[in-house]
């Protein structure tokens, strides 16, 4: 296989699993809270703060500075959905998102029309730069991801709880306002630095089809997201291979191989024998 041999494939696919271990975790939170936009909308807002720093000029210096406005946005975006997500309002919250999203999406737009490379800088907010990563750039990716899966491994029980029974975690009397805040900010954090890698629509496809292929497969929660790892990981691989095969962009075809994967396992439910206790939960 070609990935295996040419070291910059093989970057990226290194890459592309450790975005696939982060994202389909955090999927899985996403698709059980039901807001299923709020990955997108959180994507956007990073990119919008990438946005801003191309027109201030500070994609061209210290590389912090462009980060620091991406997260800002980002971060902004997390604390405004987890207030809202705690109030009744007359219209759900993935109205709010959408609203976010598109706003984001303009605005960029409008200011990536202002750059001498707008038209490049959109191509790369839309699906990354996989074939152009850097080993530095994976090993910090990681580090970053491994904190942010550590945060989550020791508050698993107050953030599953809250995303599986939102219910049973008040009247546990969690602090749901908070943890919901901690949830998008770590998410934010993710988003931020896997939109400049690997473009929004990767990200969206990395986070809600594994997840979704998982949920329909399996009924535990450890087993949804060892098979949503499994899912995401043999996407990645097929994606990059049938990139440097049929000489694809590197992001449609991993979300291309998601999509026919999850065709797969729609077929497969259709003939999957079930017994009557098994449900999806």
């Amino acid at each position: 296989m070609l990935i295996f041999q040419i070291p910059f494939l093989q970057i990226a696919l290194v890459l592309c699993l450790v975005l696939a271990g982060i994202h389909t975790y955090l999927g899985y939170h996403v698709v059980r809270r039901g807001v299923i936009f709020v990955d997108l909308a959180l994507a956007q807002m990073a990119s919008l703060g990438a946005s801003v720093a191309v027109l201030m000029g500070w994609h061209e210096g210290p590389a912090w500075r462009s980060w620091a406005c991406s997260f800002g946005f980002a971060l902004g975006g997390a604390l405004l959905f987890s207030l809202f997500r705690q109030r009744k309002e007359r219209f759900p919250v993935e109205a709010l998102i959408g609203i976010t999203y598109a706003g984001a999406v303009a605005l960029s737009m409008i200011l990536l029309e202002k750059s001498a490379t707008g038209t490049e800088e959109i191509k790369e907010m839309l699906v990354g730069s996989l074939f152009t990563v850097s080993w530095p750039e994976v090993l910090r990716t990681g580090a970053m991801y491994a904190g942010v899966g550590l945060l989550h491994w020791l508050a698993r029980k107050k953030i599953l709880l809250i995303s599986e029974n939102p219910k049973e975690a008040r009247r546990q009397n969690l602090s749901v306002g908070w943890w919901d805040f901690v949830f998008y900010a770590t998410f934010a954090l993710v988003v931020t630095s896997s939109v400049k890698l690997a473009g929004v629509l990767v990200v969206f496809a990395l986070l809600i089809i594994p997840s979704t292929a998982a949920l329909a497969w399996r009924n535990r929660t450890g087993e949804r997201i060892v098979f949503g790892w499994v899912f995401g990981g043999i996407a990645c691989v097929l994606g990059l291979e049938s990139s440097a095969h049929f000489d694809w962009p590197a992001g449609p075809a991993i979300i291309l191989a998601m999509l026919v994967l999850l065709m797969l396992v729609a077929v497969a439910l259709r003939i999957k024998p079930t017994s009557p206790s098994q449900t999806v939960k």
